[in-house]
């Protein structure tokens, strides 16, 4: 068995190992050390000194990958958004909101009911002209609405997705 002469990095004393020993105690302060090999030479590292650097390089490991994850939850998160959003004629974007679909559907539904009643006042003996209009304000009336409809369900889900991403974003940045 082949010893290797090496010293204490803590006290300097002198210490003999076998050569395939990975770890010592130092007989003279009693610190324990690694052996560390670098191609011929060899020399001890006092082993809370190396934990205490894996600890930290481990942390800022961890702290890197969660910030890439976060990274990639707000790039997943600014493409999926725009699904909830309304494009105008004029190519502009917007997020609709829950009270312009209410206006929407009260302002559609004022719309059928004056459509409606102006078809009621209409005097014609032939009842044309009447039916016409009644069958017009229905149309207007759930036009209205469905479009509405959609709006508020398009808004609503915008808000659970966006709740989602926030939850999941606190998560991952330790914040929640």
């Amino acid at each position: 068995m082949k010893l290797i002469p090496l010293n204490c990095r803590q006290c300097g004393a002198p210490l003999s190992v076998p050569e395939e020993v990975r770890h010592v105690t130092c007989l003279h302060c009693g610190t324990q050390l690694a052996v560390v090999r670098e191609g011929a030479a060899a020399y001890t590292e006092i082993l809370e000194q190396l934990e205490r650097r894996t600890t930290n390089v481990e942390a800022r490991l961890d702290a890197l990958q969660r910030q890439h994850l976060v990274n990639q939850l707000d790039q997943d998160w600014y493409e999926d958004r725009e699904q909830y959003y309304i494009r105008t004629k004029e190519g502009r974007t917007y997020l609709p909101s829950k009270i312009e679909a209410v206006f929407y559907t009260g302002f559609s539904l004022a719309i059928a009911i004056l459509v409606g009643w102006l078809s009621l006042t209409i005097h014609n003996t032939t009842g044309g002209p009447q039916v016409v209009g009644i069958l017009a304000a229905t149309l207007l009336g759930l036009v209205g609405l469905g479009s509405s409809m959609a709006l508020y369900r398009k808004r609503i889900a915008y808000d659970k997705a966006e709740k989602r991403y926030l939850i999941r974003r606190a998560e991952l940045t330790e914040e929640g």
